[in-house]
């Protein structure tokens, strides 16, 4: 994004649940979102700690992987993924998303690298959307990862203790109906 000239320019932030965040950029330290000017700072401490503020708050952070427009980044040690989107790319995406084939199966893949700490299901139980799934220990976190459809679980391809990596398929749920 370094040799993309952002100011002055309406973008929007996607969340990997779908919701939007719109903002402008006025240059490299100015944001605006909903009305409300932003002043953040970055700051790398001596020991090469990365620091972001904002509104006088300090988080830690670090950029865990970039691919075109898609950002991974851990703030305070949790993650984040989002995609930086202009109006025109988000209406296209969103277009494209409309007449993708609705799948009865949802897979649920491993967002980072790490270790299987905890299985909560097991092929054939049924599940509701927010039901915990497993837990992913990645970086001396623990991070539970939970069913993003009401169905039934019908692979399981981890086992408790196995290492995992990133993207890496570890339950495959198939929607109910109803």
């Amino acid at each position: 994004m370094d040799n993309i000239n952002i100011q002055n320019r309406s973008l929007i932030a996607v969340g990997s649940d779908g919701e939007t965040y719109e903002f402008q950029v006025r240059n490299s330290y100015e944001f605006s979102t909903k009305g409300q000017k932003l002043k953040i700072e970055q700051i790398e401490e001596a020991d090469g700690i990365q620091i972001i503020g904002c509104e006088g708050v300090r988080y830690p952070y670090e950029i865990v992987s970039v691919k075109q427009n898609c950002y991974e980044v851990m703030v305070n040690g949790v993650c984040y993924q989002f995609t930086i989107e202009t109006p025109f790319s988000l209406k296209r995406r969103q277009i494209l998303a409309a007449n993708r084939p609705v799948s009865d199966t949802e897979e649920i893949h491993a967002p980072m690298p790490g270790k299987i700490v905890a299985l909560h299901v097991e092929e054939g139980k049924e599940v509701n959307q927010g039901d915990p799934i497993l837990v992913l220990e990645a970086m001396k976190m623990q991070n539970t990862l939970a069913s993003p459809i009401k169905g039934t679980v019908v692979a399981v391809k981890v086992k408790e203790g196995a290492s995992v990596g990133k993207d890496e398929l570890l339950v495959e749920i198939k929607r109910s109906n109803g």
